[in-house]
C-alpha cells in the first residue's frame, strides 16, 4: 500500500486522556528522532521532549497554540531551529515524518503555533540561542477514533520508501474517520507556464498523478491548502499563496509539510530525487502573491 493513501486517515487530535506516554511508546518516539530523515541541514533541529504537559499548558496560554487555543496534552515536543525560512521547513518536513510515525503506535499529535519563542523557552526552561518554531502535542486521543485508522488498509511487513519498519502491529478492522474537503487535483498543479492546467491524462501518462492525488491529503495550518506545482523539465517547483494572516513560520512550516508528503508520494511511485530549498528562481511568470518555496529536481 502507498504511504500517503495511508494519510486520507490522518487527523490532528485535539482533546487528551489524561495518561502519560507508557515507557515503551516514549523509547519508540526516541529512537524514531535518532534515525530522523536527512534532507538539507534537519541536523541542526533541536527537539525537546515536555514531560509535564498539563502543569505547563495554563502558562503557555496566549504564547502558543491552535488559532489562539492552546490545546492540552500530557506532553509536548517543542522543535528549535535557527531563525530563518529554510529551517522553519525542515520543522514542517521532519515534525510530520514525526506524526505520522507516532501514529503507527496510536499516539496522537497536534501540531500548535507558537506566537513568542522567548516567553515559550523561558516557561519550558530551555538553554538554547535557537527559536521555538512549532510545539507538537504528544498523548493518546480520548475520542473512540483509534489512530491506527491510518494505517487501516496497511498488510504486515509494507514499508515506506523513507524507512524501513513497517506497520506490523496495527489494526486493520477500525472504521475510517471523517475526511476534510480538499481540493481536487486540477488546481494544484500547471505544466511549463502559470495558469495552464494539465488534464488528468497528460499526469497519468507523466506518471506523477498517484503523487499528487495524496499530496492534496497534507495537512495545513487552518485546512488552507495553500499548495500549488508548476512541473517544468526535470524539475518541479513548489508554490505556496503568501498571507498576512498566518505568521511567516507557520507558512514555511505548511511548505514543509508539503513537501514531505510530495517526496514520499513520489519515491513510492519510483521516482527519485530530492528538494532544493534555496538558491531558485523562476523562470516563468508568477503572480506576486504567490511564492516559490521549494524545488524538486530528479
Amino acid at each position: 500500500m502507498n504511504s500517503l493513501k495511508l494519510a486520507e486517515k490522518r487527523h490532528s487530535v485535539r482533546e487528551y486522556k489524561h495518561k502519560k506516554l507508557s515507557e515503551a511508546d516514549r523509547q519508540y518516539l526516541d529512537h524514531l528522532l535518532i534515525e530522523k530523515p536527512s534532507i538539507a541541514h534537519a541536523s541542526n533541529l533541536e527537539f525537546h521532549f515536555v514531560e509535564d504537559g498539563y502543569d505547563m499548558a495554563p502558562l503557555l496560554e496566549g504564547v502558543a497554540g491552535y488559532f489562539g487555543m492552546m490545546i492540552e496534552a500530557p506532553h509536548y515536543y517543542a522543535i528549535l531551529c535557527d531563525k530563518e525560512s529554510v529551517c522553519s521547513k525542515l520543522v514542517g518536513y521532519v515534525g510530520e515524518w514525526l506524526i505520522l510515525n507516532a501514529l503507527k503506535e496510536d499516539i496522537g499529535t497536534c501540531w500548535l503555533e507558537v506566537i513568542n519563542s522567548d516567553e515559550v523557552k523561558s516557561i519550558l526552561n530551555i538553554d538554547s540561542p535557537k527559536e521555538v518554531a512549532a510545539l507538537i502535542a504528544i498523548g493518546y486521543g480520548k475520542k473512540e477514533l483509534q489512530m491506527s485508522t491510518i494505517y487501516a488498509t496497511s498488510g504486515s511487513g509494507s514499508l515506506s520508501s523513507l524507512t524501513d519498519m513497517g506497520y506490523p502491529n496495527i489494526d486493520p478492522h477500525n472504521q475510517k474517520g471523517p475526511v476534510s474537503y480538499r481540493k481536487p487535483i486540477t488546481e494544484l498543479v500547471y505544466l511549463n507556464e502559470w495558469g495552464n492546467t494539465p488534464e488528468i491524462e497528460e499526469l497519468e501518462r507523466m506518471g506523477i498523478h498517484e503523487a499528487l492525488f495524496y499530496m492534496r491529503l497534507a495537512p495545513s495550518y487552518g485546512n488552507r491548502q495553500p499548495w500549488l506545482f508548476m512541473i517544468k523539465n526535470n524539475q518541479i517547483d513548489l508554490i505556496i499563496k503568501k498571507t498576512d494572516l498566518i505568521a511567516k513560520t507557520v507558512q514555511c512550516i505548511d511548505a514543509g509539510i508539503a513537501m514531505f508528503y510530495f517526496e514520499v508520494g513520489l519515491h513510492d511511485i519510483g521516482i527519485k530525487g530530492g528538494w532544493n530549498l534555496s538558491n531558485f528562481k523562476a523562470d516563468y511568470d508568477i503572480p506576486e502573491s504567490y511564492s516559490i518555496v521549494g524545488r524538486y529536481e530528479y
